[in-house]
């Protein structure tokens, strides 16, 4: 299912455009984990409690998520206003920070909604025949960008301010709007009007949403407190916070690399109940790391047990739904999982005065996610599908 050589992607299409729309994609993965990344100096520069600074992150993932449900068949055109959308925000922060921050931070979130939601689709409607492969290169390619972020800044991090920001968000996006006027990136002639449509109940739509709100929660309350963690769990500076901020997401991107691999010797189901349980044991020895070290392996074994899940949540749901017509909740709903829970998580931290005990909260999630797998049978496949071809 994984396994694909990426030249093959670029069969049917012009090299340079598909190029960029991945270069794109991966901009958005640096783009999305920046907020977090920056948190410390963010609250420190406007005088921050956890609990605003989780709102912060509540505004970015509920726009990113809202910004999703603007993407309908036009998808060159969303993609445009998308990368459009950033620079808007960015420019807003750089005339008013402080009066205009939130609906700045609203705004780019929605614009990096309509860009990836737009993306993704683009790649699924060129590469009907190889959509898992595509996919997942997409995804990787994001996972790159998440990971070389917080790299970046750990060697600029004297220089972060919300106005330098702004523009460098616009400098990054505004290129990428282009994209449409390029290419018009439709779909091979030869396999135009083929759809797989499978019958599934709402219940099972119900609890892939939930498994993807839980999922993309996790990912990214830990991936955005992350910095603010190290410093306060064992009295790290910026730069070494930063470096674990990294380390974490560079895990993620080797678990997405590894996947592949072990599915040649395994199924999606197995492997996907492998990753939740591994999933559980990072999280706990992240929440109660008191040494660097032990915070660094937290951080490791959690994003490289993060890594699968994602696209095997995917692809054990299309294997049960396929073009389902409830298929875009499963989308929406996840994303919202990435505003929620890092709120959430802020809210515990500032009353208990504890950001350990806030970290309780992806900690609940990623056992959460073992009750839905043992529990409601999100790693197993129904045996009665159909298929209709149009």
């Amino acid at each position: 299912m994984f396994n694909f050589r990426v030249a093959s992607l670029l069969k049917y299409r012009p090299r340079l455009p598909i190029f960029l729309l991945y270069l794109g994609f991966l901009s958005t993965g640096a783009m999305t984990v920046l907020l977090g990344a920056v948190l410390p100096r963010i609250a420190a520069e406007f005088h921050l409690t956890d609990s605003q600074s989780g709102t912060l992150l509540l505004t970015l993932f509920a726009g990113s998520s809202s910004g999703a449900l603007f993407v309908r068949r036009r998808f060159p055109r969303t993609l445009a206003i998308g990368y459009l959308l950033i620079p808007v925000a960015g420019a807003m922060l750089v005339a008013a920070p402080r009066q205009m921050g939130i609906a700045a931070i609203a705004i780019y979130g929605v614009g990096l909604g309509m860009a990836m939601t737009s993306t993704s689709l683009l790649v699924g409607r060129m590469y009907p025949e190889r959509r898992g492969a595509a996919l997942s290169f997409l995804n990787f390619c994001w996972s790159i960008g998440s990971t070389l972020c917080p790299l970046a800044l750990a060697k600029i991090h004297g220089h972060v301010t919300a106005a330098g920001l702004g523009i460098a968000v616009a400098l990054i996006s505004g290129p990428f709007a282009v994209l449409p006027l390029l290419e018009r990136f439709e779909a091979p002639p030869q396999v135009r009007g083929r759809m797989r449509v499978l019958d599934t109940a709402i219940s099972t739509v119900v609890i892939f949403a939930i498994a993807g709100f839980l999922y993309v929660g996790i990912e990214t309350d830990v991936g955005n407190w992350m910095t603010t963690f190290g410093l306060r769990a064992v009295d790290w500076s910026f730069t070494s916070s930063s470096l674990a901020t990294a380390c974490f997401w560079g895990a993620l991107l080797a678990g997405r690399g590894v996947a592949p691999v072990l599915l040649n010797h395994m199924t999606d189901a197995r492997l996907f109940r492998l990753s939740v349980f591994s999933l559980v044991a990072g999280v706990v020895m992240l929440v109660w790391a008191h040494s660097p070290w032990l915070l660094l392996a937290g951080a490791v074994w959690t994003g490289f047990s993060l890594g699968p899940i994602y696209p095997l949540v995917l692809a054990l749901f299309m294997e049960r739904a396929g073009e389902s017509k409830h298929t875009g909740w499963v989308f929406t709903v996840s994303g919202f999982g990435g505003a929620i829970l890092p709120w959430i998580t802020g809210i515990v931290s500032s009353s208990a005065h504890s950001l350990r005990l806030g970290l309780m909260v992806p900690a609940a999630g990623a056992v959460l996610l073992v009750v839905l797998t043992l529990g409601f049978g999100l790693s197993s496949v129904p045996e009665s599908t159909q298929v209709v071809a149009e």
